[in-house]
């Protein structure tokens, strides 16, 4: 239970979704976790939850698409705790769309979140692990990286693009002590997948087509990855830098 203990963690989006979860199992840890997301009334309830729950927490507000926001959060970190052990770039969006259907503006809002936004993380922080000489990043990639999805070009290019990012950072900084790795979830049973799954016809079938497209015929949970997370975050894994983590059933296999 003490994987993480004392570690200075932040985790962005980790107001709800996967974010929350990967918190919570790093609170678990032992971790010390900054809850930082765009959504101030639901990350401030998140962090009080996780003191009430004994895990020493704080909430800064960032939309990580802005350098400025980035920059006050991790000043605000230091100062509170006076360094950053791991960096989680959790936040992401996602739209539908092909290239005659994906507008020009939905394109550009994906890839300034979902792209622009870990760039933006990563140049935060990297100051202060470099000082200490030591650190973690993980970014959260897709499968949608790994394979195209259908109807899915600027998430299929976004996620493409985070995988590099973390690539990238591995080799630039491993001599400053800094890993960077990254996630590559497949699809999760999580609230947003029970609503589809409760508008469809027919529910079943859904249940069936959502889950039976990988080896494993199952789709995942926000735990699972989470679990991931803290390995990777975790001195169980010094040796793992530039590594692509697929936690997906089996699905970039076939």
């Amino acid at each position: 239970m003490n994987r993480l203990k004392d570690k200075v963690c932040i985790i962005t989006g980790s107001a709800s979704g996967l974010g929350k979860s990967i918190a919570r199992k790093f609170g678990e840890e032992g971790a010390v976790i900054a809850v930082l997301d765009f959504n101030a009334e639901e990350g401030q309830a998140f962090a009080l939850e996780l003191s009430q729950n004994g895990v020493t927490s704080m909430f800064t507000q960032a939309d990580v698409t802005k350098q400025e926001q980035w920059r006050d959060s991790a000043a605000a970190v230091i100062k509170e705790y006076g360094r950053i052990d791991v960096l989680v770039n959790n936040t992401g969006i996602f739209k539908d769309g092909s290239a005659l259907t994906s507008s020009e503006e939905d394109f550009k809002r994906i890839m300034d979140v979902n792209v622009n936004g870990v760039y933006l993380g990563m140049q935060a922080v990297l100051p202060q692990m470099i000082r200490q000489q030591k650190g973690a990043v993980i970014n959260i990639a897709s499968e949608a990286g790994l394979i195209a999805i259908a109807n899915q070009i600027a998430y299929n290019t976004s996620k493409a693009a985070v995988i590099m990012m973390t690539k990238s950072v591995a080799v630039d900084f491993a001599a400053d002590g800094i890993r960077a790795n990254c996630i590559c979830p497949g699809r999760m049973h999580t609230s947003l997948v029970q609503r589809i799954l409760d508008s469809a016809e027919d529910y079943d079938a859904q249940f069936k087509l959502m889950s039976e497209d990988r080896p494993l015929m199952r789709m995942g949970t926000p735990d699972e990855v989470a679990m991931g997370a803290v390995y990777l975050a975790s001195d169980e894994s010094p040796f793992a830098t530039g590594s692509v983590l697929s936690i997906d059933g089996g699905y970039a296999c076939v």
